[in-house]
């Protein structure tokens, strides 16, 4: 799938200050290491605690991330400072589906090269046409819905698609038990006790507007990471 490139415009320290007025947004600056050395305030609440974020000025994708997550968004951010075009696509973060833009910054202004990506909460609704050339991140970051199978999340985005467990049994070539089975477990790990809750949960997660395809690759880029997370604790 391509990408979506737009204005061709460089970011300069001045921006950094109108970046910082813009609710519901995340942005972080890297040099063109990709070493971060500016983030929003935003930023810092998601760390949790300002001396968290500040902390990780300095750090690359690769001190931050799984290797297979670091790799993929490098490049994009390589092909950016290559490009001088900025470049957007969505990826699955916390649970969440949002849209990163990545800038390239003006090497004049800031005496180097470098990127600014700007993060913010995709519209949950279902793709427009306008957007199909936009691309996924196949690593995600999951956090409660890592304590799903594959499978499970397998079923999670048909019934985010409002399929029926016949409809899903079918199109999986399993039982309508299993399938049942799966969303029964689902239940107990996300904490819904309903068809219309677990669909309410998934679809405010925007999970019903990834497509099959790009939703088995979110899935396969899971458990990718969860490996190189598990080998990383041995």
């Amino acid at each position: 799938m391509l990408t979506t490139q737009i204005s061709s415009r460089r970011i300069r320290p001045d921006d950094f200050e109108i970046m910082e007025q813009i609710p519901g947004i995340v942005c972080v600056a890297r040099d063109e290491n990709l070493r971060m050395f500016w983030c929003t305030q935003a930023f810092y609440r998601i760390a949790g605690r300002v001396e968290s974020a500040q902390d990780m000025f300095g750090k690359t994708l690769y001190d931050i991330l799984p290797k297979s997550a670091a790799a993929e968004r490098e490049k994009f951010a390589i092909g950016v400072m290559e490009s001088g075009i900025p470049i957007s696509h969505y990826q699955f973060s916390a649970d969440s589906r949002v849209i990163t833009t990545i800038f390239p910054l003006d090497k004049e202004a800031f005496g180097h090269d470098g990127v600014l990506a700007v993060v913010k909460d995709a519209p949950v609704d279902a793709r427009l046409e306008s957007d199909r050339e936009i691309s996924v991140l196949s690593t995600p970051n999951l956090s409660q819905l890592n304590a799903l199978t594959s499978r499970e999340l397998e079923v999670l985005h048909h019934v985010a698609k409002g399929m029926t467990t016949a409809e899903i049994a079918k199109h999986l070539a399993r039982s309508p038990k299993t399938i049942e089975n799966q969303i029964n477990s689902a239940h107990t790990k996300l904490g819904t006790h309903s068809r219309s809750q677990l669909v309410r949960y998934a679809c405010e997660r925007g999970i019903q507007s990834f497509s099959d395809e790009e939703w088995t690759s979110i899935i396969e880029g899971a458990k990718l990471v969860n490996r190189e997370v598990a080998a990383l604790k041995h």
